[in-house]
């Protein structure tokens, strides 16, 4: 072989003395030549899936800062911190209509008469953990780090309680541990994590955390260590309530639970802030701190950048924090939120009417901003990587030398970072380093801050104080996307060399494009001097990247962009690429020669099946860019159904044989039955009555299949031969066959009273019944061990038990109308199969003819393939288009139910027939599970299509990962870091399913594979033939 990743170029001279089934075996096993480009894919796509980190999302954090204290007396002496997780800021803001009054009377008496307002800005994602790293420590995450961990610091990082002199903190298990590591004199206590289940009221949660906190004060009486430290300054105590996030979760955030938590939480910190007073003797020295770490979508969920999650509640007072003010005082209209992209959001909105405070100035802050908040009021440096910016409007005006003093504070610790952050980068790159110029003049900027404050000019100080850390935080972000530029460009090259090698291998050694009509002479010549030229790009790309890549001090993952750069365009390209390059060459010299003399059949030939590739190419990117459409607008994929279903019917399938009306009606049908569901709404909320009405659709249409023959009745055998096919057929009819899908049918038929059981005593607040989740995890398990083990009795036989099977675990999953939606995929995919195998049987529609010396020249659209196709085992432009039927699907499957792009979509609540204690890895395997239903039964019908149509296997595949990959490289263009932080999520997420899609399909081409037994063949009424 000329190279591991080549076509079988050097073993085309051989192919004639080959006998036809070994020639059909080698193209339809995975070998090992096609084991190492799957190998390769994963790998590839597993590195480059981590380049947007790398180019849009590296860490911020940088170490070796000096800490700046503000050294003036701090107005508080004790912060308490209430993090309410997972509190929307509209449900808490918001007037009951019913009762016109405010679900948290105390906090809105606390907005009216003693403090200041707004609302907390958060960022993608926004799950607990990065939303409490960005309240305590000032700083985003990047979104890699989600990966890392759920409940351990992911990275070491400074932060508000590293700075106390002592700190306590009480809530969940899965917060408190991130900021004890290191900490000593933080002293916290969390309830076990079993106390966290979604089957009975979590408020019991809060009322724990307050009883706690009330505990502590009581034992400070008699502790007189613990009253040192609790009288001692600079104190924060620390009071996660997580009933909120985990109600949320169980009911929606707009159930009365919900509600209720509300008003729990309202007294409960209407108690708290008793007890704090009392115990210090309204010493007036306390500063009080009200947020959340994220909201909640309807649709009880979080994660994305939706409004109602990324929107959360403040409220501070207390000590150093200013009165109410009216809005007629608002500073500016529209504020900028600082922070990483330095986001602009319109800071003084229409306060919406039901919020019935639009008369009051409203204080909006980036989620970060309220750590250097935090850290002033109790006078202790910010954190050293914050990027969080003092709200100065919410201290008290009666200090605007403080204020002043404690903003320069914030200013230089930004600053540190930036100077750190510039050196290096410099000192990593060895030449070329481009500095950052609009911080040439910063020592004279600080200058004037230091000559403001001398003359008490505190406005004019702030003012160029917000200008400093404008620039340093762009700065930041300048040397954060230093190397973005080079990576992009390796990236971009990196995927179109994947497609290129991958369409390039198919054509070799799959069509007769490349090997089967290339002169064999010029062949071996033009492998020599392709191979010299293949040495000396690869000499010059190594040497040319290596030494970049050395000069700036490049991490280890720039190196392995770069090997897959060189391997693709030094190595495997210029390997496959000979073939078609003669191919061509010859076409096209020969045609030139030809003209005013004769026409060479062959290259004629030759030249259109070039054009009619050029036109399947053009048509296959164009459905890819539509799909990459739908992930913006699934309507997309409801107009495309609707299209598939009308043109197929009158351009791909009208000579499907002599199939009746009545089918082809019902194909149309089921397509604009699909249709329906990528327009419906995600927030679907809970409904278990359609989930039951679906079990009972898919139980009916599986006893309709033993009186649905799913066979060729073009047959054009004699009558008599048919009768006896047809005797022998029902003879054949297993009865085993029979009795398991009775059982399936029936299984279907309990996983509905499980499910309605189930919901309903979760309903009434009596918990998860535990002989129901025996049931459910029984049925889960089985339904999947029945799956390896059983095979059917013919091809219509076997789809069905595989439908059945995949139906009960599906619907144990479901909470709504996903059932109908799997049932009408099951109906489509179904009509599909049948309609692709009746084109195919149908030897009226004309062939896709190879260019052979026992066939002549044919110029239709294709690549090649003669009537003895099971011989030949070649793509044909059929096989292409259904590919894309197959992506397509799969793309319906994944998103035709929700907008999966959303991290949000995952419906927690799907997972309660199995457990109700939140274990985030159990749940998030249950929702893979389900995801993964409806494309493994698209997966299973493309398989069974492909073994009867005696498609070869890898080569379907291949073509699938290459048009798949022109969506990432969309998704990778798409790619941001500005805008709204809604924005910022989805193109985050877009990139990576599309990724992740391409790395599915490998393991659904692997279980189809095993699912689908190569000898089942569907001939005539549901036969079997072997090999």
């Amino acid at each position: 072989m000329y190279h591991i990743i080549s076509s079988n170029i050097n073993n085309n001279n051989n192919k004639s003395n080959n006998k036809p089934s070994g020639n059909k075996n080698d193209k339809t096993k995975f070998n090992s030549k096609i084991l190492v480009i799957v190998l390769i894919g994963i790998i590839f796509h597993a590195v480059f899936t981590l380049s947007i980190f790398d180019i849009y999302f590296r860490s911020p954090l940088v170490h070796g800062m000096t800490p700046h204290p503000i050294n003036l007396p701090a107005p508080a002496k004790r912060l308490v911190l209430f993090v309410a997780d997972g509190l929307r800021a509209d449900k808490f803001f918001e007037i009951e209509e019913s009762t016109g009054k405010s679900r948290s009377p105390f906090l809105r008496n606390i907005i009216e008469n003693k403090g200041t307002w707004g609302i907390s800005h958060t960022r993608v994602p926004t799950e607990t953990r990065p939303g409490h790293v960005a309240l305590i420590a000032g700083f985003y995450e990047d979104v890699s780090a989600v990966t890392k961990g759920w409940k351990a610091n992911p990275v070491e990082f400074d932060h508000l309680f590293n700075e106390t002199t002592y700190s306590f903190g009480y809530g969940s298990p899965d917060v408190l541990p991130m900021f004890l590591e290191g900490v000593p004199h933080m002293q916290s206590e969390s309830y076990p994590e079993e106390a966290e289940d979604f089957a009975s009221d979590a408020s019991k949660l809060d009322t724990w955390v307050f009883d706690k906190v009330q505990q502590l004060l009581l034992n400070a009486s008699s502790d007189q260590e613990l009253n040192r430290k609790l009288r001692s300054d600079k104190v924060s105590i620390f009071l996660h309530l997580l009933g909120l996030d985990t109600n949320g979760h169980a009911y929606r955030p707009n159930s009365k639970e919900y509600f209720d938590n509300i008003a729990l939480v309202d007294r409960g910190i209407e108690k708290i802030v008793k007890l704090i007073e009392d115990f210090y003797g309204n010493d007036g020295k306390t500063a009080f701190v009200f947020t959340a770490d994220h909201g909640m979508s309807n649709r009880g969920s979080h994660g994305d950048g939706e409004r109602a999650n990324t929107e959360t509640p403040l409220v501070v007072w207390g000590s150093g924090v200013r009165g109410p003010l009216s809005s007629d005082l608002q500073m500016e209209r529209v504020a900028s939120l600082r922070g990483k992209a330095k986001e602009k959001l319109p800071v003084n909105m229409e306060t919406p009417s039901n919020w019935k405070l639009s008369s009051f100035f409203r204080s909006d802050v980036s989620q970060a901003d309220i750590a250097p908040l935090m850290t002033s009021l109790l006078g202790i440096p910010s954190p050293l990587n914050s990027v969080g910016v003092l709200p100065t409007e919410i201290l008290s005006e009666e200090t605007p030398q403080y204020t002043t003093t404690a903003l320069r504070a914030n200013t230089l610790q930004i600053w540190e970072m930036y100077k750190v952050k510039s050196s290096s980068k410099q000192q990593s790159t060895l030449i070329f380093f481009s500095p950052f110029t609009k911080l040439s003049d910063a020592d004279r900027m600080f200058e004037r801050i230091e000559q403001h404050i001398k003359l008490s000019q505190w406005e004019d100080a702030q003012i160029l104080c917000h200008e400093m850390i404008d620039l340093c935080l762009m700065g930041l972000n300048y040397f954060q996307t230093y190397d973005r530029p080079f990576l992009m460009t390796v990236i971009t090259m990196g995927y179109f060399g994947w497609i290129i090698t991958l369409s390039l291998y198919v054509l070799n050694n799959y069509t007769s494009i490349g090997l089967e009509n290339c002169n064999q002479q010029k062949l071996t010549t033009q492998i020599k001097r392709f191979k010299t030229l293949s040495n000396y790009l690869i000499f010059i790309e190594s040497i040319a990247l290596v030494g970049f890549l050395l000069a700036t001090d490049a991490p280890v993952l720039y190196y392995l962009y770069c090997v897959f750069l060189v391997l693709f365009w030094g190595k495997t390209i210029p390997s496959n690429i000979v073939p078609l390059y003669i191919f061509i060459s010859d076409s096209f010299s020969q045609v030139s020669s030809t003209r005013g003399h004769f026409i060479n059949t062959n290259s004629s030939a030759n030249v259109s099946i070039i054009k009619n590739f050029i036109v399947l190419a053009v048509s296959a990117i164009s459905v890819m860019e539509l799909l990459v459409v739908s992930y913006f607008h699934r309507g997309v994929l409801s107009l495309l159904y609707q299209i598939l279903g009308v043109v197929s019917v009158f351009f791909f399938y009208n000579r499907a044989g002599k199939t009746s009306t009545l089918l082809k009606s019902l194909w149309v049908l089921s397509c604009l039955l699909m249709s329906i569901f990528p327009s419906l709404p995600i927030d679907y909320g809970s409904d278990t009555k359609l989930v039951c009405f679906g079990g009972i659709l898919i139980s009916i249409l599986g006893v309709l299949t033993s009186f649905f023959k799913f066979g060729n009745n073009n047959s054009k055998q004699p009558p008599q031969q048919q009768q006896q096919q047809s005797s022998q057929q029902k003879t054949q009819k297993s009865k085993k066959n029979q009795i398991i899908n009775s059982i399936l049918i029936i299984s279907i038929l309990l996983s509905c009273f499980i499910v309605y059981t189930t919901d309903s005593s979760l309903e009434k607040k009596i918990g998860l019944p535990y002989v129901n989740q025996i049931l459910s995890w029984f049925l889960l398990v089985s339904s999947i061990v029945i799956l390896v083990i059983y095979r059917g009795k013919g091809f219509y036989d076997h789809w069905t038990f595989l439908c059945l099977s995949l139906s009960i675990p599906f619907l144990l999953l479901s909470i709504s109308y996903e059932v109908l939606f799997f049932g009408n995929l099951i109906l489509n995919l179904t009509l599909w199969m049948y309609f692709e195998l009746k084109v195919d049987n149908d030897h009226s529609i004309p062939k896709l003819v190879s260019i052979t010396p026992n066939s002549e020249p044919s110029t239709s659209l294709s690549f090649s393939k003669s009537a003895l196709k099971s011989n030949l085992m070649n793509i044909t432009q059929h096989d292409i288009r259904r590919a894309i039927f197959y992506i397509f699907f799969c793309y319906v499957g994944f998103f035709g139910v929700g907008n999966i792009a959303s991290i949000s979509s995952f419906e927690i609540s799907s997972t309660y027939r199995f457990t109700t204690i939140f274990s985030p890895f159990l749940m998030g395997a249950l929702l893979l599970v389900k995801i993964f239903i409806p494309l493994l039964l698209v997966a299973i019908s493309f398989s069974l299509l492909n073994n009867n149509l005696n498609v070869p296997r890898p080569g379907s595949f291949l073509i699938v990962i290459a048009l798949a990959d022109i969506m990432s490289i969309n998704f990778f263009f798409l790619v941001k870091d500005t805008g709204s932080w809604l924005e910022i999520g989805v193109s985050i997420s877009h990139y990576g399913i599309s990724n992740a899609f391409i790395i599915l399909q490998l393991l659904l081409f692997a279980v189809s594979a095993l699912l689908v037994p190569t000898t089942l063949k569907y001939i005539n009424n549901n036969t079997v033939k072997s090999k």
